[in-house]
């Protein structure tokens, strides 16, 4: 799952939503001078991801992008998967998109000092650019796969690839997409709120 995705489940505890964002930026050594609160949120994002990677309708979804995207077809999933929930948000959230963002944005900012740092410069883009909101556009979710590719090309220039490619194929895909994400979002609510009792009792 996306960023949407983990502070949505992770919502309304801060040290979570923050642990649901710094999770993929911190390294260990990092993540071990984090308070208890925000190593839980790091824990409950990577537990959300392997119950994610391994079910069977995400696996579904990205057998329908696999022959043109290849080992890309994962992350292209995870992405889209957020702009189905964006679409869909009401379907999840007793309040609107717009409002869940500025409130995890105020989480985040209130957070900021105690943030690692390649996670700071990922946040104050991502609440500069309303990157919540945005996930709900096409144009949003194109210029997300088009830094994610930026990324990409920097770190493993080798398997360097354009992202907004594959959206004509997501976009011709998109109503057996969400009826995917709409069978498989609910487990995992149900998951990552059980995920998140075992933590905090442990």
């Amino acid at each position: 799952m996306n960023f949407l995705a983990h502070l949505h489940l992770a919502d309304p505890e801060p040290g979570l939503m923050l642990g649901g964002i710094v999770a993929d930026f911190a390294r260990n050594p990092e993540i071990a001078l984090l308070p208890d609160d925000v190593r839980c949120g790091v824990r409950l994002h990577r537990l959300v991801d392997g119950f994610t990677d391994r079910h069977p309708v995400v696996l579904r979804s990205i057998s329908r992008i696999s022959h043109t995207l290849g080992w890309f077809a994962g992350i292209v999933i995870d992405v889209y998967y957020d702009h189905v929930l964006a679409r869909n948000w009401l379907r999840y959230s007793g309040e609107s998109l717009a409002a869940f963002a500025r409130r995890s944005y105020r989480v985040l900012d209130a957070q900021f000092s105690q943030t690692p740092r390649d996670a700071q410069w990922f946040i104050r883009k991502f609440v500069d650019n309303d990157q919540l909101v945005s996930y709900s556009t096409t144009e949003g979710i194109t210029a997300t796969f088009a830094r994610i590719s930026d990324r990409i090309a920097e770190r493993m220039p080798k398997r360097a690839v354009w992202l907004p490619d594959s959206m004509p194929t997501l976009t011709a895909l998109d109503a057996e997409l969400t009826a995917d994400f709409n069978a498989f979002y609910p487990e995992l609510i149900a998951f990552a709120a059980e995920s998140r009792r075992t933590l905090v009792a442990s």
